[in-house]
């Protein structure tokens, strides 16, 4: 399981480094990913419903990289129809505009976000539970006929603070010229992800209710407007963990969890979700 890191854990930082990170994060100074240009324009005009296809197949064209992994998503098993998609725009066509933009957001975590030179294997991991985490939230938004879109995202983006983190600490380790302990690294990433996480959703112009469902997720009944969606992915979060790691969350643990109850999620529908375990872990491999 991935532990939300005490303050005492974190605190193992070097006092200057601890200084300088809390300085940039409370100042909004921290250097955060941005989207690559034609990813930010396909978000952009995916939210129009107007949209022209045939625009948006030209503008995803003019990034080789972006549709060689819209055509890859688009036969995945998290997205394939029964029929081999062999065009951008047949992807297009066959999953609209509110995958594509999901697709775009997905592409820009793994291709800009999920990327830490020397913690390649944490990271990877990390991408491999938002994955999951995000397949069951939005199974969790089907079974309570909530908005399934917002809530792939609200599991794709909940702990995307940290590898932000673990970035920007491998930077400043370089630029104060310090040694530092992985664990010490790991410790703050943990105590700082949700904040970050946040901040990073803003500022790729995500809707506010995302942004505030993944500062609360380890907190539901503090978020001022989106405690529901927070509780959603909390739980999708344990879930993740529970199909992802050996000795991480327990099927024991996941029936006594709180958020059932908060988000009346009754037993068979929970028996539902723990049996998608292996679909789940399938998906992921695939993806990952």
């Amino acid at each position: 399981m991935i532990p939300v890191s005490t303050e005492d854990a974190a605190a193992s930082l070097p006092a200057e480094m601890r200084s300088v990170l809390v300085q940039r994060i409370e100042k909004g100074t921290l250097e955060l990913p941005v989207l690559a240009e034609v990813a930010s324009q396909v978000i952009a005009a995916s939210m129009d419903e107007d949209c022209d296809l045939r625009s948006l197949t030209t503008l995803i064209n003019r990034d080789q990289s972006m549709t060689a992994h819209v055509l890859r998503l688009a036969n995945s098993v998290m997205y394939a129809s029964a029929v081999q998609i062999a065009s951008l725009q047949q992807a297009l066509a066959r999953l609209g505009l509110k995958k594509i933009r999901e697709m775009a957001l997905l592409i820009s975590c793994e291709t800009r976000v999920f990327k830490v030179a020397g913690f390649d294997l944490r990271v990877r991991a990390l991408f491999r539970h938002s994955l999951a985490a995000a397949a069951y939230a939005q199974e969790i938004a089907r079974h309570r006929r909530w908005n399934v879109e917002e809530a792939f995202l609200c599991g794709l983006l909940h702990d995307v603070g940290r590898p932000v983190l673990l970035q920007t600490m491998v930077d400043l380790k370089k630029e104060l010229g310090l040694e530092v302990e992985r664990e010490a690294i790991e410790a703050a990433a943990g105590e700082f992800h949700c904040r970050v996480g946040s901040e990073l959703a803003k500022s790729w112009d995500l809707p506010e209710r995302l942004a505030e469902t993944v500062e609360y997720h380890h907190d539901p009944t503090a978020a001022p407007t989106a405690s529901q969606t927070a509780m959603m992915t909390q739980l999708a979060d344990e879930l993740a963990h529970f199909a992802l790691e050996k000795d991480g969350v327990d099927e024991e643990q996941l029936r006594a969890h709180p958020m059932n109850v908060s988000l009346n999620v009754y037993p068979d529908e929970l028996d539902k979700l723990i049996g998608r375990r292996v679909e789940v872990v399938e998906m992921v491999d695939a993806m990952s």
